[in-house]
């Protein structure tokens, strides 16, 4: 699945899949090979005054080189932490339920179900879309980012997963949830924020 997409196959629900149904682990696994670098880079910079120490303590010779590896293996063991975590607390999906109209929003986190939450509880759904332009007219965006957010009434703001900024059309995804939750007093807003670099 390259898009967001609201699945209405069951009668007694409807789901805002947010991301591809894999498992968190999948997901980890896939995004693990683009953090290499950056888990590295982390190890280092963090790792720097740990490696000084350790030069100053250890002999010339491979005790340096040593260290220097565990620190770079270091990263990498935190970062893959780090994106599991990520993995297993991203919400893949929205569902409300009943379809007619619905009473309560679930949020769907990798493998497990959150408790439903009364949408009375629920203050405002946004999409939130910005896009950066280059100075050309002729040339693509430079860049863009998409955000689904929900605003609990206690001020608290759920920030579901970032959606695929290029396969995501955020008017019709505006249009499905401003349908599905019309029966209820949450506001949906599409919020689209251009510049130019």
């Amino acid at each position: 699945m390259d898009s967001v997409r609201i699945d209405r196959s069951n009668p007694d629900l409807v789901d805002v899949m947010l991301r591809e149904e894999v498992g968190p682990l999948v997901f980890a696994a896939r995004r693990w090979p683009g953090e290499v670098v950056g888990s590295l880079a982390a190890g280092a910079l963090y790792g720097t005054p740990v490696y000084v120490v350790m030069a100053m303590v250890l002999e010339q010779g491979s005790g340096r080189i040593w260290a220097a590896v565990g620190i770079a293996a270091v990263g990498l063991v935190v970062n893959t932490f780090v994106i599991l975590y990520g993995a297993f607390r991203s919400v893949t999906r929205l569902r409300f339920s009943p379809v007619a109209a619905p009473p309560t929003m679930t949020l769907v986190r990798g493998p497990r179900t959150d408790r439903p939450r009364p949408l009375t509880d629920v203050q405002q759904i946004w999409i939130d879309h910005s896009v950066v332009e280059s100075y050309k007219r002729d040339r693509k965006p430079v860049s863009a980012k998409i955000a689904l957010h929900v605003l609990l009434k206690n001020s608290r703001t759920i920030r579901p997963m970032p959606l695929l900024p290029w396969t995501t059309d955020t008017a019709p995804l505006y249009q499905q949830l401003q349908q599905t939750l019309a029966p209820t007093s949450v506001q949906v807003d599409l919020v689209v924020q251009r510049r130019v670099q």
